[in-house]
């Protein structure tokens, strides 16, 4: 059985072209959170990096850091995209097995990949990566609201051909995200929104979909036609489709 958190790296190429970026909002605010404190702009390990979307952001602020990607494929992209940056290097580690030497983090930033992770141990594991006054800055995109006749057509595609699939991608997450141990000296955590929107080609849209895990483990045939339905959904509107996100960042400092 394929593992779902893996499957991404099957075409990482894809990925990589079609995945959304982040609000340049929220990456100030991230930087922000250590600069502050360092009065520098500090070192990061981002975990779970992906083709490196999260990490680029972060260097082309300054930072320099360590991304861990599980998946070699994935792995591969983000060194090609981080090539700019010497001051960042990426290892194919999962975050819980990772043997580190060098020294503490400034900054622990996961995108899109901490619900990935051993939820009874990812706080603790990250407790001990991250320095003195240092900050742990986890973030998702995920579909905002949106009641456009477009999106109702959708919806109802998905109703249809695979009703098991949430329509506008997996319901979001909470954000108090695990109990913070008194035990582990970690702050209150803080929690933003920033709402942004993304016009996609009725191809582009399609190519994202792809690129989503719970598509990607549909059988062939189902997969095929519940595309092909999206697309004459978006052609029937027009050829393109602007989707609304909603970026949360939740974050808590060591004390």
């Amino acid at each position: 059985m394929r593992p779902q958190r893996l499957v991404f790296g099957e075409d990482a190429e894809l990925y990589d072209r079609v995945r959304p970026s982040y609000p340049d909002d929220l990456i100030t605010d991230v930087t922000g959170l250590i600069s502050d404190v360092t009065g520098r702009a500090g070192r990061v390990l981002d975990v779970g990096c992906g083709t490196g979307k999260a990490a680029v952001l972060l260097a082309q602020r300054g930072l320099e850091g360590v991304g861990l990607e599980p998946d070699a494929r994935m792995a591969a992209v983000a060194r090609r995209n981080l090539g700019p940056w010497p001051s960042w290097r990426v290892e194919v580690a999962g975050f819980e097995a990772w043997a580190h030497e060098g020294g503490s983090f400034d900054l622990l930033t996961c995108a899109q990949a901490w619900h990935w992770l051993d939820p009874a141990t990812r706080l603790g594991r990250a407790q001990d990566l991250i320095g003195p006054r240092g900050w742990l800055a986890l973030w998702w995109n995920r579909p905002a609201e949106d009641d456009s006749p477009l999106r109702t057509a959708m919806d109802a595609v998905y109703a249809e051909l695979a009703p098991q699939l949430p329509p506008r991608g997996p319901a979001s997450l909470p954000f108090a995200l695990d109990e913070i141990p008194e035990e582990l000296g970690l702050g209150p955590p803080i929690e933003r929104e920033y709402r942004w929107s993304k016009p996609y080609l009725t191809e582009e849209w399609l190519g994202l979909l792809r690129s989503s895990s719970d598509h990607r483990l549909l059988d062939d045939d189902r997969r095929q036609r519940l595309l092909a339905a999206v697309a004459d959904v978006v052609e029937a509107h027009g050829g393109s489709y602007r989707h609304q996100y909603v970026c949360r960042l939740w974050a808590v400092p060591r004390l």
